[in-house]
């Protein structure tokens, strides 16, 4: 059996409370710090609440909360989205991943609403790094 507290499967996710919800702005991105990570949360008009890396992977910059929340359709299906402010690349906010290379992505981190007040958790899919880039 798995041990509850060593296995990452089981493991108690530890959240860092960020804001209060009512001072993060609909459908415009904020900067965050949870542990050592820069994030970048965005709350939609729809209520739900996405976490991503703040580090725009093509250039290098902690710029993601600078850029620009959007949608693309893809297939009929009207997806959620952050445009990066520097070389303007367009990322899912659900996934994190670059729309025009999958291979490239922001990283997400878990979040969740504790009595009016946001919490991150943990990065659960890892952003690109530069080497990967690079190679």
């Amino acid at each position: 059996m798995a041990d509850p507290i060593t296995d990452p499967a089981t493991a108690p996710i530890h959240w860092t409370p960020v804001a209060d919800l009512v001072a993060i702005p609909l459908e415009r991105a904020v900067p965050v710090r949870v542990g050592a990570a820069q994030v970048a949360v965005v709350r939609l008009i729809d209520g739900s609440i996405h976490a991503v890396g703040n580090r725009d992977p093509f250039s290098g910059a902690q710029v993601m909360a600078r850029g620009i929340v959007g949608s693309i359709c893809v297939g009929g299906t009207i997806h959620r989205t952050l445009v990066s402010p520097m070389y303007k690349q367009t990322f899912y906010l659900a996934t994190g991943r670059c729309t025009t290379d999958d291979q490239v992505c922001l990283g997400t981190w878990s979040t969740r609403v504790v009595d009016d007040r946001l919490e991150v958790g943990e990065c659960v899919v890892p952003p690109t790094t530069t080497d990967v880039l690079s190679a």
